[in-house]
């Protein structure tokens, strides 16, 4: 992190993601200091780079053992004399590795406590919002879900099918102080709690190295040197970009950057939060240039190609640039010969447009654990959640992706992929300030009519970019 990044222009900058930035100047201050002391010295030994995450479920976790042991000795319910229970967990997935990783989580949690099973399902994100739609109609949540903070979130509130977690955090204040200050934020409403937040994620833009130097190419610093990078590739039968536009979102990656460097972070705050509206100047461009890029520089068949898809596609080579995030890195380090490959730069200047604000990354608190308020297990419902947010657990998350948890963790350099300890460091030292992801900043019906005018944008040749964006409302 540069230095003075603790100043107050730029936490003020931060505060204009609304919450996350708080949170996130706190966490990436401490990563500056080195200070995890007052946090835990995390987990002691290692497993080498990778696989860490998924070996841990092979050793039972001794220091909770202990504690079992102790409660036997002094009279205190066992994780064997617990009553039988059932609960249902849902959540997106979005690689073979994070449905994996969750596998292995839950089967670390039921062997530490028999007696609770955990039915778990995961799916891709729009049918994931589908399905959870389909079910708050008919007031049958699952017992513990993931979801997107922000509008979306808050719209499943009001439904009043969320359970309220006040009282879960009021009664372990060791386990509300693990949180970063400020993080339980984002999910509390008319002060009450009703979630854990879990993540704090950005996206950037990822190269194959191999293929920019086989075509003599550089890592742009411009707008316009990333349009003659498009070309030169295009040019010599390479595809430029891998983007998954089937599931309409990772089209944000591209338009929100551009409409953020082109008319900077206070237009781009003002409006997400519906002060200002989508035909402003700097959103019809950026809309012209999202359709132009389609053109020359994403994948043939985009609109048939999904974010995992478009994801294992990167990760094997078949595009040269491709906006994700930390997310991701799993499967790009899956072969560790061709991970070498892959590299990260920020989405570059748009000369002309807000050039002193391109050190922003677009992310922030992204996602949620809740519970429903139907369940009728809650104790092991919480008991789960608390297991997931547990320091151990949450370390293990963050040494496999290099995403930023919620959670005051001690990650260790030994203990991750170099790849995902460079993009941490790359996110700690060079960031100024977040702009939060589009769709959760916009209210569920707007999200909805954002993500529908980008598709048309790109799938359309003879759309209008000013006439799709007045649809968002």
């Amino acid at each position: 992190m540069k230095e003075g990044f603790t100043d107050e222009k730029k936490i003020s900058s931060n505060r204009l993601c609304s919450s996350a930035g708080s949170y996130i100047t706190h966490w990436l201050c401490i990563r500056k200091a080195g200070d995890y002391s007052r946090y835990g010295d995390g987990r002691s030994g290692g497993h080498g780079k990778r696989g860490r995450w998924r070996e841990a479920a092979q050793y039972p976790a001794t220091e909770n053992a202990a504690d079992e042991e102790s409660k036997a000795e002094a009279g205190g319910e066992t994780a064997a004399s617990q009553e039988a229970a059932e609960i249902t967990y849902w959540d997106t997935v979005g690689s073979v590795w994070d449905r994996e990783a969750k596998l292995a989580m839950i089967e670390r949690f039921e062997a530490e406590n028999p007696g609770i099973t955990v039915k778990y399902e995961g799916m891709e994100g729009e049918a994931y919002k589908t399905k959870i739609k389909t079910v708050v109609s008919a007031n049958n949540l699952p017992d513990i879900f993931g979801y997107w903070v922000g509008e979306q979130f808050k719209t499943l509130v009001n439904s009043g099918n969320v359970e309220d977690l006040s009282s879960v955090f009021e009664e372990d204040t060791a386990f509300r102080d693990t949180f970063v200050p400020g993080s339980l934020d984002a999910v509390s409403y008319d002060g009450k709690v009703y979630g854990a937040p879990t993540s704090i994620t950005c996206m950037a833009v990822w190269y194959n190295k191999a293929i920019f130097e086989e075509n003599g190419v550089e890592v742009p610093k411009t707008f316009e040197d990333l349009k003659g990078v498009i070309n030169t590739l295009s040019d010599k039968g390479v595809t430029p970009i891998i983007v998954g536009a089937k599931d309409r979102w990772p089209l944000l990656g591209w338009y929100s950057y551009l409409a953020q460097r082109i008319g900077g972070v206070n237009l781009y705050n003002e409006v997400c939060s519906g002060d200002k509206n989508f035909t402003e100047d700097a959103y019809v461009q950026a809309g012209e240039e999202i359709k132009a890029l389609a053109k020359k520089g994403f994948i043939n068949g985009c609109m048939s190609v999904d974010a995992t898809t478009a994801e294992a596609l990167f990760a094997a080579g078949k595009g040269a640039i491709l906006i994700t995030g930390s997310w991701s890195i799993p499967t790009f380090t899956e072969d560790p010969e061709r991970a070498k490959d892959f590299s990260y730069f920020p989405f570059p200047v748009v000369e002309g447009g807000k050039e002193d604000e391109a050190g922003y990354l677009y992310g922030g608190v992204a996602n949620t654990l809740a519970i429903s308020r139907s369940t009728k297990n809650k104790d092991a419902v919480v008991k789960f959640l608390k297991y997931m947010m547990s320091e151990e657990e949450q370390t293990l998350s963050v040494e496999r992706t290099g995403t930023f948890s919620t959670v005051k963790v001690s990650p260790k350099e030994e203990n991750m992929d170099p790849l995902a300890y460079q993009f941490s460091q790359y996110v700690s030292d060079g960031v100024e300030g977040f702009i939060p992801y589009t769709d959760q900043a916009l209210p569920p019906e707007q999200a909805e009519n954002l993500l529908n005018a980008l598709t048309a944008i790109v799938a359309e040749d003879n759309a209008d970019v000013k006439a799709e964006l007045a649809k968002i409302k």
